[in-house]
C-alpha cells in the first residue's frame, strides 16, 4: 500500500512555516549589514539548560534570555500533562530527518532498527544529554553547542562549535535519516532524551522531589550523582520497559472493532511504530503528530483525547503564555553580591547605577568579564546583568564610592585613528586637539558611530575618548581645513548613512556636544601617529634575567601592524617566535612608521635566522596543555631589517 504523503496538512503547515522562520532569518541576517539574528532565541532546550545552570551556580547560560526559559518550562509541562508534541510539530531537525526519510522510502532504503541492537543505541542520546547538562549546569556554557546540529548549521560553524563534532552530527542527521528512520532523534537528539526524562514523571518526579527536599533539608547531593539518577531512569525505563511511566491521558488510541488491520497508520507513522497493533499507544517515539489518525481510511478508528485540533491548539496556547510570562518575569544572566553587601549598615549603605545599552554585555562571558573588572574595584559589592537586553546595574556602599565613581570605573578610554593610511608626506605639519563632552556617548558601538559620521571630513584624523559626565571627547583635526563649528554639524544630527557589505544603512543617532569646548593640545603628524599607535610588547624565555650587554634588537618594517586582525593574532606571532633560539621579547613600535622588534641573545641567534624564522608560510604555536598546533602566516614585513645593540 502506498504512503500518503500530504494527509496531515495542519503539521506540514505549521512544519513549513517554522522552517520558513529559520531559513528567512538567516536571508535577512546574510542581506541586513547591521542585523545579526539570534538563532536560539527560542531554543527550549538552551532554555532548560541554562534554568538549571541559573538554579546551580546562580548564573544563566550564554545569551540565554527568560523567552528560552519560559519557553522550555512551558514545553516540559506540556511533556509531562500532554506529550512530546515540539519533537512532532515544531523541531526543525526533526523535520528535516523526518523529510529526508521519505527521500530514502521512494529510493527504497529506509529502514527501521528494531530488536536488541535498537534499544542499546537508545542509550547515546542519554550519555550526550548528561554530558551536556552537567557542563552546562557547572559553567553556564551550552557545551551541547559543540556539536548541535541546528546550531551548527545555522550559525555557519561560528567559535562556538567543534567542527568536526557538528559535521558529524549533520552528517548523522542527513545521511543517517534518508536510511533510517529519525536516526538523529532516536539515537543522540539531547532533547529528545530530555523530553522522556518528562515523560517519565511518575519515575523522575519523585527523584526530583526527593533530592530537592534534602537540599532544603540541608544535606548536599552533588549534582553529578543526581543528574545521573534522573537520567539514568528514563534510560533504563525506555530500554528495558519501552514505554514510560507518564501520567498524560493523551495517547492515540484504536477501536479493535472497526479496525480492519490494513496498516496503513504503521506505513504513514514517521518513527515507525506498528499503531495496528497497539490498543493505545505507549511507544517511546510517539510524539502525537497524528499522522496515523489522519491517515485512517476508518472514521474514528484512531482517536486521541481533545481531537484532532488539539496538538497545534496546546502548542499555540504554551508558547503565547511562555512569551507572556517572559515578560513578566525577566531573568538576570548573573547576579552576584560580595565583600561588605550584606554589611553595609543593613543595606542603608548600598546604592545602585544602572547601564542601558551596554553593547559590550552580550553573553554570560562577557557579563563575567565585567563582573571579575568592577569586583576588584573597593566599594562596588554587587552586579546584575541582563545580557539579552545589554544591561547591567551596579551596586556600590555609597560610603565609599560616589555614583560618580562607580561610573568612571566602568569606563573605558579609547583613541581611533581615522587616517592611518595617510604618510608623513602627505599629512598637516601640525593637527590641534578639540575638547568638548558629548552626551549619549558611552561605550565602543558608540564609538563606531562617531568614528564613521567623522570618516565624512577628510581634515579630521582621530579622536580620544575620557570619562566625564558627558563623556569628553578630544577631536584632531587639521586647522587649516577643519573648525569646532565642523564636527558640531557632523555629529549634531537625528540620522547618518554608511555603507556595510555593499548595503547603504541608515543609522539614527542622538549625540550631542555640550558647550563650545577648548583647545587642550597642539602636535605635529608624526606624534600623533606615536600618541594613537597601540603598540605591542610581551617578554618570554626569561627575558628579565638575560646580560643586556648580550642582547641585540631586530627591526624589520611592519606595514599591517595596525590591522584588526593582525592585532588580534599578535600572540600567535609572539608564540611563533618564542620558538626561535635566543629570542627573549617581541615589540611593536611606531618611529615615522610601524616596526617590530625582536630582542635576542647575539650569542644565540642572529637577524637573518629571525627574519627567515618569521617568513615561514605557517606560525607554530604553543597551547595551553603543552603540545604545538600550526596556523597560517598572516603577518607581512618589508625588508631590509636591521639589527642594533640593546646598549
Amino acid at each position: 500500500m502506498k504512503k500518503k504523503w500530504f494527509h496531515n496538512k495542519t503539521r506540514m503547515i505549521i512544519q513549513l512555516l517554522v522552517l520558513a522562520l529559520v531559513v528567512g532569518t538567516l536571508i535577512v541576517g546574510a542581506v541586513k549589514a547591521n542585523y545579526t539574528p539570534d538563532m536560539e532565541k527560542y531554543c527550549p532546550f538552551g532554555g532548560l539548560m541554562s534554568f538549571g545552570s541559573k538554579l546551580n551556580i546562580g548564573t544563566m547560560s550564554c545569551a540565554i534570555s527568560e523567552t528560552q526559559v519560559f519557553i522550555g518550562l512551558g514545553i516540559a509541562l506540556m511533556i509531562v500533562f500532554v506529550g512530546k508534541l515540539f519533537c512532532g510539530w515544531l523541531c526543525p531537525v526533526g523535520t528535516v530527518s523526518e523529510w529526508l526519510n521519505k527521500l530514502g522510502v521512494r529510493l527504497g532504503v529506509s529502514f527501521t532498527i528494531k530488536g536488541v541492537l535498537d534499544r542499546i543505541l537508545r542509550l547515546g542520546k542519554y550519555v550526550l544529554l548528561f554530558f551536556a547538562a552537567y557542563i552546562t549546569m557547572n559553567s553556564s556554557e551550552l557545551w551541547c553547542k559543540k556539536f548541535c546540529p541546528y546550531f551548527g548549521a545555522v550559525s555557519g560553524f561560528n567559535v562556538d562549535t567543534v567542527l568536526l563534532f557538528s559535521l558529524l552530527a549533520i552528517g548523522a542527521v542527513v545521511i543517517g535519516s534518508i536510511f533510517i528512520k529519525k536516526f538523529w532523534c532516536k539515537y543522540f537528539c539531547f532533547f529528545g532524551a530530555l523530553s522522556n526524562v518528562f515523560a517519565n514523571i511518575l519515575i523522575t518526579g519523585p527523584i526530583i522531589l526527593i533530592y530537592v527536599i534534602l537540599l532544603l533539608l540541608g544535606v548536599k547531593i552533588p549534582l553529578f550523582w543526581f543528574l545521573l539518577v534522573v537520567i539514568a531512569s528514563s534510560a533504563l525505563t525506555e530500554v528495558f520497559r519501552f514505554k514510560f511511566f507518564s501520567i498524560s491521558p493523551f495517547k492515540i488510541r484504536r477501536n479493535e472493532t472497526s479496525c480492519t488491520s490494513c496498516s496503513v497508520c504503521d506505513i504513514n507513522c514517521p518513527e515507525g511504530i506498528d499503531v495496528s497493533k497497539e490498543d493505545s499507544v505507549t511507544h517511546p517515539d510517539c510524539t502525537l503528530c497524528l499522522d496515523c489518525v489522519k491517515s485512517c481510511p476508518v472514521n474514528e478508528t484512531l482517536k486521541v483525547k481533545g481531537g484532532r485540533w488539539m496538538p497545534p491548539v496546546v502548542l499555540a496556547i504554551v508558547i503565547a503564555l511562555a512569551l507572556i510570562l517572559a515578560k513578566q518575569f525577566p531573568m538576570t544572566t548573573l547576579s552576584e553580591r560580595w565583600g561588605t553587601y550584606e554589611t553595609a549598615d543593613s543595606l542603608k549603605h548600598v546604592d545602585k547605577v544602572v547601564f542601558e545599552d551596554l553593547m559590550s554585555v552580550k553573553c554570560y562571558g562577557s557579563a563575567n568579564s565585567m563582573k571579575n573588572k568592577v569586583s576588584r574595584i573597593p566599594g562596588i559589592i554587587g552586579m546584575d546583568a541582563w545580557a539579552s537586553k545589554h544591561k547591567v546595574t551596579l551596586y556600590y556602599d555609597n560610603t565609599l564610592l560616589s555614583k560618580t565613581d562607580v561610573k568612571r570605573a566602568v569606563f573605558t578610554p579609547s583613541r581611533y585613528n581615522i587616517r592611518k593610511s595617510i604618510t608623513l608626506e602627505d599629512a598637516p605639519e601640525t593637527l590641534v586637539g578639540y575638547r568638548v563632552g558629548v552626551w549619549e556617548l558611552w561605550d565602543g558601538t558608540d564609538n563606531a558611530h562617531i568614528y564613521r559620521m567623522l570618516m565624512a571630513n577628510k581634515g579630521i584624523y582621530g579622536f580620544s575618548t575620557e570619562f566625564g559626565e558627558p563623556v569628553y571627547v578630544i577631536f584632531y583635526f587639521d586647522p587649516g581645513n577643519v573648525q569646532p563649528e565642523d564636527i558640531k554639524k557632523l555629529i549634531e544630527v537625528d540620522k547618518y548613512e554608511y555603507e556595510q557589505k555593499g548595503e547603504k544603512i541608515v543609522q539614527e543617532v542622538n549625540f550631542e556636544l555640550e558647550g563650545e569646548g577648548e583647545y587642550v593640545d597642539t602636535l605635529s603628524y608624526l606624534d600623533y601617529r606615536k600618541l594613537f599607535f597601540s603598540a605591542y610588547d610581551r617578554a618570554f624565555n626569561n627575558y628579565r634575567k638575560q646580560d643586556p650587554e648580550k642582547m641585540n634588537v631586530f627591526e624589520v618594517a611592519f606595514p599591517n601592524a595596525e590591522n584588526s586582525t593582525v592585532v588580534r593574532k599578535m600572540s600567535y606571532l609572539t608564540s611563533h617566535v618564542s620558538f626561535e633560539p635566543g629570542a627573549v621579547r617581541l615589540r611593536t613600535e611606531f618611529t615615522d612608521h610601524p616596526v617590530l622588534q625582536v630582542y635576542f641573545m647575539s650569542d644565540s641567534t642572529n637577524g637573518e635566522n629571525i627574519m627567515l624564522h618569521l617568513k615561514k608560510d605557517m606560525l607554530t604555536c604553543m597551547l595551553r596543555d603543552g603540545s604545538t598546533k600550526e596556523y597560517e602566516n598572516i603577518f607581512k614585513f618589508k625588508e631590509p631589517f636591521t639589527v642594533k645593540p640593546l646598549k
